[in-house]
């Protein structure tokens, strides 16, 4: 008997290998002190049980929620939340050696943040793929954001990108001009637009859309009332506001 009520392999095919991390906001407490660990199961009965066995077995487990529902694929997740501190992937592993046993799994694979890359869930790989203390943390969101915005807008690696508390410093090469603006949010663009209010359509802001448009390439650009920037392409849009200019 691994944990009251579980014994070796009552999980096997129920939760499946692979886990988030980071993906998924904390309810116990602010992202940078909280990491969120996020299992998928293949029943609502196996959630509850894993639920049960990580908030009863493990003393630095802070929270473990399994959803009341489905999601979206017709399975149920489990949210097990761990403080961010300097030993949380040895916790994590000593987690994870436990599962194994109630799951009959050799190895569980693991994701971080919204990348799909899986990696082995290793205790070296989550010693140096994890951040264990809010600086980590928000330097290494910060460079995850930064990817996402270079990809977004520099396709053809024709632009120099900086990220600094979300300052967007842009220039291209070898121009000594730089271009500064504030990233208010990037994602799925009807729900950016969802969130956006009313456009604004006068000659200005219809000019500074234009020269914007030469600057960054064949982007759908409209200004709101609120003098922000909604750059579309692709399904996706970035909101920003020029910044110092």
């Amino acid at each position: 008997m691994i944990n009251e009520g579980l014994r070796a392999g009552d999980l096997d095919g129920i939760v499946e290998k692979r886990f988030s991390v980071d993906q998924y906001k904390s309810k116990m407490g602010e992202d940078k002190d909280v990491m969120v660990l996020g299992f998928t199961c293949n029943s609502q009965a196996g959630a509850k049980d894993l639920e049960s066995f990580a908030e009863k077995g493990y003393k630095n487990i802070l929270d473990a929620d399994a959803t009341p529902g489905t999601m979206e694929d017709g399975k149920y997740k489990v949210f097990v939340e761990m403080p961010r501190e300097e030993n949380v992937c040895s916790k994590i592993n000593e987690f994870l050696n436990d599962l194994k046993l109630l799951t009959n799994t050799d190895k569980f694979e693991f994701t971080y943040h919204k990348s799909d890359m899986p990696y082995e869930a290793s205790l070296e790989n989550l010693t140096n793929m994890l951040p264990k203390n809010e600086n980590a943390y928000t330097e290494k969101l910060n460079q995850l954001r930064l990817g996402e915005v270079k990809m977004f807008f520099d396709k053809y690696n024709m632009l120099e990108f900086k990220l600094q508390k979300n300052i967007l410093s842009v220039n291209k090469h070898n121009d000594p001009n730089t271009l500064q603006f504030e990233l208010h949010s990037f994602g799925d663009t009807q729900n950016i637009l969802k969130e956006s209010k009313a456009f604004k359509i006068d000659t200005n802001s219809m000019a500074e859309s234009m020269y914007l448009t030469k600057f960054f390439g064949p982007y759908d650009i409209t200004k709101t009332v609120e003098n922000k920037f909604i750059f579309s392409h692709g399904g996706s849009s970035a909101v920003l506001s020029k910044h110092g200019w």
